[in-house]
């Protein structure tokens, strides 16, 4: 495998989401696997869109993520500035060359006139493109638009009757021939650069040798190709992953499942649980194995890549949480669930509580769950608790507070006791118990639980029970 130079190159119009950050993690694996390079690259040329606050988030959530890159904002590198925005002078200089060779030319065609012939070409049954109404327009045909007022967008000339080959490393050769492609736009009217034009002419001059990117944009590879070798600049490889899909199977978005890396981070996720997630989406590792980025890139195989769409599984997230969770020590636990445990009693030990809990929790929201079920909410708050310790009856929690008042240190004998004079046992003497003592259904073992909370909390809690 040659030392790839890969990239991430987003567009700063929103936050990151899981479906971009696959992206750049396939991209930081390949790096990695083939101690070559990674990129980070700002495309913000639409400045109507772009946001300096999305851009500063981007580098933010791949920090945080843990990954880093080479080159890019932050850092500079060779080719400075990594912010397309400011990259201007260098796309003129292109620009010129190619109206030099008369291999791009000025339109004039509206949007509307666009819509026109779209809309036509469609009931007609044929692909929507460009008709190359401009391709051949006189100097004076143009020159009376300039004189008007108007502003043309720029086309790039493809090639005639020419077929486009490349090989994709994950979907095979690839063939397109020209006479399916449009002459695309490689400058618009406010004189910014396209994605098509500048994408392609900044991989190149940055040394990128290979692109991995979604497969929505393989019908762009043919048209830059071409942009490519008119220009005398290298062309990368190409990988062009299949898509990863929302639960309706439309491409990934926030209004079908995805989360941005913002509100990852809030739910309480571990950055290693997403990439161990996101590694095994549309690639195959053949096993559960939890692995850090450089344990990632060693099994990370571009043969591994499938060619089809991937759901996305919020319980195969939650696995890896869960798993990253297991793995952490009590003092890293308590670093991570610093912030949501700010009610939790002087008298009771952080660390010692975060013990008691760390096996049955995932997020932080279930540890502040049982703080305040312990410690916090009044008994009766839970209308399914509630119900149950008033079935139970008064009785049952009165005996039981007399018994552990007499028998406090041995748990067991307590549990036995309180089943033999209530005449109850199972879920029936252990359920009441559970809920009266925490407030909730579930958790720990008793005994852990009362050990923590000591005696004086645990008689309180059956009086409570006793008096609802």
């Amino acid at each position: 495998m040659p030392a790839y130079k890969s990239r991430f190159c987003p567009s700063p119009t929103g936050l990151l989401h899981l479906g971009n950050l696959r992206t750049a993690l396939l991209n930081v694996l390949l790096a990695i696997k083939s101690r070559g390079t990674f990129i980070l690259r700002i495309e913000d040329t639409d400045a109507e869109r772009s946001k300096t606050e999305f851009s500063e988030a981007v580098c933010d959530d791949l920090e945080w993520m843990g990954l880093d890159w080479q080159e890019g904002p932050r850092i500079g590198g060779s080719q400075d500035p990594y912010y397309q925005s400011e990259r201007n002078s260098i796309y003129e200089a292109f620009y010129e060359k190619l109206l030099e060779q008369d291999l791009i030319y000025p339109c004039f065609t509206s949007d509307e006139e666009l819509k026109i012939i779209r809309r036509n070409q469609m009931a007609a049954g044929k692909p929507p493109r460009y008709t190359g109404v401009w391709a051949n327009a006189s100097k004076e045909d143009v020159k009376k638009e300039l004189e008007k007022g108007a502003q043309p967008v720029y086309r790039f000339r493809l090639p005639k009757d020419k077929t486009i080959t490349f090989k994709d490393l994950v979907k095979g050769e690839q063939s397109f021939h020209t006479g399916d492609l449009d002459d695309f736009i490689v400058r618009k009217k406010d004189l910014s650069p396209t994605f098509m034009f500048a994408n392609a002419i900044d991989d190149s001059l940055m040394g990128v040798n290979v692109v991995l990117r979604g497969e929505d944009h393989l019908s762009n590879t043919p048209r830059q190709i071409a942009l490519l070798e008119a220009l005398n600049l290298e062309i990368p490889e190409f990988i062009h992953v299949a898509l990863f899909t929302g639960d309706d199977g439309a491409p990934l978005s926030k209004r079908n499942g995805s989360l941005s890396v913002k509100e990852l981070r809030e739910i309480g996720y571990f950055p290693q649980a997403v990439i161990n997630y996101l590694s095994r989406v549309g690639h195959t590792i053949p096993d559960n194995e939890l692995r850090d980025l450089e344990g990632l890139s060693s099994v990370f195989n571009v043969d591994n890549i499938s060619t089809s769409p991937s759901r996305i599984d919020h319980d195969q997230l939650a696995f890896w949480q869960k798993n990253v969770v297991e793995s952490k020590s009590t003092e890293e636990l308590s670093s991570w669930l610093e912030s949501h445990l700010k009610n939790l009693p002087k008298d009771i030990e952080k660390d010692i509580f975060v013990e008691l809990i760390k096996d049955n929790i995932v997020f932080p929201v279930e540890a502040v769950e049982y703080l305040d079920g312990l410690f916090i909410n009044p008994l009766g708050s839970i209308k399914e608790v509630k119900d149950l310790i008033k079935q139970s009856g008064s009785d049952f929690f009165k005996i039981s507070e007399k018994i552990v008042k007499d028998n406090w240190g041995d748990w067991s004998k307590i549990m036995k006791l309180i089943g033999e004079e209530t005449g109850t046992k199972g879920k029936g003497l252990f359920m009441p118990i559970r809920a009266s003592i925490t407030g909730q259904f579930s958790g720990p073992e008793l005994d852990q639980v009362t050990e923590v909370l000591g005696q004086e909390r645990v008689l309180k809690r059956l009086k409570e029970a006793a008096a609802l």
